[in-house]
């Protein structure tokens, strides 16, 4: 019955509201007025009238059985027309007012005695009772008290004497005080059944709103996919040809060509960072950055971050500062997604302080809300933050001071991703900031286990920033950008590999024709006609499980998701140079497959296939 009054217009659930009550009421009464009825009938014996009560009960008891049976079929199947069932309910209730009202006659035919009184009694219980069940519908009420109530009312007043009267106005008066609750209950009805639907036409707006929200935050992160994926194109082979620059210098004297090699990789810095920044939003929006949590030593993690920011705080004639109150703290944490925590906000404080000092403090304790945790915060003596401020920072896109888009400032997307990822860390973020006074944030980590000695004293997850030969790699490499494979053949010669570069999964397969085995594939994923996943599956079904890198400047999270399910080694354009060796080095190490023992090393050489440009 529920699911029927659930929508239609207001009178109708109104309707649907009624019937559900009346339903519930007059489930609960049959047995009661059968005992009613039969003592009644009994009265009427007493009273004088042996015939009169049987023969009343006989014709009453067919129009009771016919109005329960009715209720029990209309709770079975609920009528599509709740108004109509509850009209019928009326003229059954009408009618047994008027049978009951019938009686009066011939009951008060006979000299007054106790049963008289009993008879009132009875009647006046019969009008609270249906003023219950008829559930706040006022006509039918009303009806079935004019019929029986009333005709009693009146029979006492014939009587003429005071105790008539009496007993005539008492009933009168109830009938009337009874009436006015059954239009308040009525009332109440209504009031429920609009404020239901004004609670769901509000529930329904919160929902309409949060799917619009989330089809923004979708729209969001398609955009931020597909331009990150269009602009990291060029830079993926601007990339590629710096790190071929880099060892060319290395070999050279002229240090305006070093100076060259490095001025382009400061470039290209910015711009990943710009577009790593992206990255991560969509990598949170996926859901698909899974913490690796291990017991962290934090004091050689955070001296490593003062190392990696050493230059640019004495570039910026800055104090870098590391305090360890706990050298020996430690944080049962993912240390990777921890560290870029730890560089964007040291980079934030470094960026926006133009003198002082920057510290890194690492101390324990404990507090109310957490227990006992490690505590690591970044202050700076800065510009501060107002409070109106504090908490709009951590908001997507929002910069203090930067209305003109200055680039080097960043997207304002840093906090934003800090935020999140300390939640998903499950540690907690605190910022205290004073105007003009600088800004101290805390992070509070859930302690670790003590490290031995010999783990306490390596940086748990430094990055090798080293572009390393790697000599003999049979690489098979498939990418349809013409400039990109040219970029991708130099640098992999300079490397010493043995590497063939296709544009398509055809291509590669007449590669392998010719009996060439790669250790390694390494895959561009949005090709002209295919996936790049596609590809590899296909290679692995003549190759077996060879390793593959997947190389994307796709970041839409369904993407991320299924290539790490897919086992693949996921690296984003523009691939820096010791990025793409070091994905390389970790698939030959893990590579199941390999040159048997007794072939010949191989020559290292680099073919390209011929390929119009496109």
């Amino acid at each position: 019955m529920a699911e029927a009054g659930a929508g239609g217009t207001l009178e109708e659930r109104i309707a649907h509201a009624h019937l559900r009550l009346v339903q519930k009421q007059l489930g609960r009464l049959p047995l009661a007025y059968l005992l009613i009825d039969v003592f009644v009938a009994w009265l009427l014996v007493r009273a004088g009238l042996p015939w009169v009560g049987p023969l009343w009960l006989v014709m009453l008891l067919p129009m009771q059985v016919w109005r329960w049976r009715y209720v029990r079929r209309i709770i079975a199947a609920p009528p599509a027309d709740p108004a109509r069932a509850l009209r019928i309910l009326g003229l059954m209730l009408a009618l047994l007012g008027l049978m009951r009202g019938a009686l009066v006659l011939p009951m008060f035919s006979q000299p007054l005695h106790a049963e008289h009184y009993m008879f009132t009694m009875i009647y006046l219980g019969m009008l609270a009772g249906t003023g219950a069940s008829v559930a706040g519908q006022v006509r039918p009420f009303v009806t079935w008290a004019v019929l029986a109530p009333g005709a009693l009312a009146g029979a006492w007043v014939l009587q003429g004497d005071i105790d008539g009267l009496w007993l005539g106005a008492l009933i009168v008066s109830l009938v009337t005080v009874l009436t006015g609750h059954v239009r308040d209950q009525g009332r109440g009805l209504r009031d429920y059944v609009e404020l239901a639907r004004d609670h769901e036409v509000m529930a329904e707006s919160l929902r309409v709103a949060r799917d619009q929200s989330e089809a923004a935050s979708l729209s969001k992160t398609r955009f931020f996919a597909a331009a990150s994926h269009d602009l990291r194109q060029p830079l993926h082979a601007l990339s590629i040809n710096a790190t071929t620059l880099e060892l060319l210098a290395r070999r050279q004297t002229d240090p305006r060509i070093r100076e060259l090699s490095q001025s382009i990789y400061r470039a290209l810095d910015q711009s990943n960072g710009l577009l790593d920044s992206l990255l991560d939003i969509s990598n949170l929006d996926a859901d698909a950055i899974r913490p690796e949590l291990a017991d962290t030593d934090l004091a050689a993690l955070l001296a490593s971050i003062r190392e990696g920011f050493a230059a640019l705080a004495a570039q910026k004639g800055l104090t870098l500062r590391l305090d360890l109150r706990a050298p020996h703290a430690t944080a049962w944490t993912d240390a990777d997604l921890l560290r870029r925590v730890l560089n964007n906000l040291v980079g934030n404080a470094l960026k926006f302080s133009s003198a002082g000092c920057v510290t890194l403090t690492l101390e324990s304790g404990r507090t109310p809300a957490h227990g006992e945790v490690a505590m690591v915060s970044v202050s700076d003596e800065g510009p501060g933050i107002a409070p109106d401020e504090q908490e709009r920072i951590f908001e997507e896109f929002y910069q203090i001071g930067n209305a003109s888009r200055d680039r080097s400032k960043g997207l304002g997307l840093g906090l934003s991703i800090v935020r999140r990822t300390v939640a998903l860390l499950g540690a907690d973020l605190q910022l205290h900031s004073v105007p003009g006074r600088g800004t101290r944030i805390r992070l509070l980590l859930p302690p670790g286990q003590a490290l031995p000695a010999d783990v306490a004293a390596a940086d748990p997850c430094a990055q090798d920033d080293r572009v390393e030969p790697l000599p003999g790699l049979r690489v098979l490499v498939i990418d349809d950008e013409t400039e990109i494979l040219h970029s991708l053949q130099g640098l992999l010669a300079e490397l010493g590999c043995e590497a063939h570069c296709v544009r398509d999964g055809a291509a590669a397969q007449a590669v392998l024709a010719t009996g060439f085995v790669p250790e390694v594939l390494l895959v561009d994923h949005r090709l002209r006609e295919e996936h790049g996943t596609e590809v590899i599956e296909r290679l692995r079904q003549r190759l077996g499980p060879v390793p593959a890198v997947l190389v994307t400047g796709d970041t839409q999270p369904s993407l991320i998701q299924l290539a790490r399910a897919a086992g693949h080694r996921v690296i984003h354009k523009p691939v820096q140079g010791h990025l793409l060796t070091r994905a390389l080095r970790e698939a030959r190490a893990g590579a199941p497959l390999g040159r048997p023992p007794d072939d010949p090393p191989a020559t290292p050489s680099t073919t390209v296939a011929a390929t119009a440009p496109g």
